[in-house]
């Protein structure tokens, strides 16, 4: 069985495909099973751009993709919700019991965004990231209406540096993530990977290789694969290779999602 849990349509404001030519796409490279994720970030802290979706509108949109490929794929309701402490109660009240699988992505950090810089102005770069990791495990800690974090070490990604080394290499992040996987394992949640993160250095998902490591030797189970797709091109992108490199750290299953709740599939 093969699946993408991380792709996005025209609902989010940073991709132009629309659903049908995401699932068009999805059925013509042989998948057996997506969820689309479109972003919902409230309280967004980068005023040129908004990621809200109306959810009736939404809904309504993938029901309909349901039905046109049915008996083709397997379609689930899924959504990227950015997540903030300030904002538990506004998400609370988006999800309610509306989707299959949720995806709790970091796309900012103490009210400010990671994408553009802002986040980044006043720390250097391993300030940073510990601030980052910080904010992710005290989220972790207090909210549960997810389904699996994504793109843990995003923060990677973004800051104007020369190096993007994996957080692994502090041993003070290293510790925070410990804490961070900890968490969601014993909450029953999990992590995806997104194999978007392939654009950073060629070698590695989000989260990288050594953190999937250390969530298999804490006994975590859940795990999603994901292409963060934005267009039909990078649908499922390098996920044969990343599946045998999963395998080679221990993992044996890879997960989907109905109604929140996990379904284990052999690799």
């Amino acid at each position: 069985m093969l699946f993408d849990y991380h792709l996005h349509s025209h609902f989010s404001a940073d991709s132009d495909m629309t659903m049908d030519e995401l699932c068009q796409a999805a059925v013509n490279k042989g998948l057996d099973e997506i969820a689309i994720t479109d972003h919902h970030d409230i309280d967004y802290k980068d005023d040129t751009i908004e990621f809200l979706i109306d959810k009736k509108e939404y809904l309504a949109e993938i029901e309909k993709m349901q039905q046109k490929y049915r008996g083709q794929l397997k379609i689930k309701k899924g959504i990227e919700m950015g997540l903030q402490e300030h904002i538990f109660e506004e998400c609370e009240q988006y999800l309610a019991d509306d989707f299959d699988f949720v995806i709790g992505s970091f796309h900012t950090a103490e009210k400010a965004d990671l994408y553009n810089g802002d986040f980044f102005e006043n720390y250097g770069q391993w300030e940073a990231y510990l601030q980052y990791l910080k904010a992710v495990l005290n989220v972790v800690k207090d909210y549960d209406h997810y389904s699996v974090i994504g793109h843990l070490d995003i923060i990677r990604r973004y800051g104007d540096f020369e190096q993007q080394p994996g957080l692994m290499e502090d041993e003070q992040a290293a510790e925070l993530i410990r804490e961070i996987l900890k968490t969601v394992i014993a909450k029953d949640k999990g992590l995806e990977v997104n194999t978007s993160g392939y654009r950073i250095d060629g070698q590695n998902p989000l989260p990288d290789f050594e953190i999937l490591k250390l969530y298999y030797q804490l006994g975590g189970k859940i795990l999603t694969i994901g292409s963060d797709s934005h267009n039909t091109e990078t649908i499922a992108n390098k996920f044969n290779y990343t599946i045998s490199k999963l395998k080679e750290i221990g993992f044996t299953e890879l997960t989907t999602f109905s109604k929140m709740k996990a379904e284990f599939h052999k690799i």
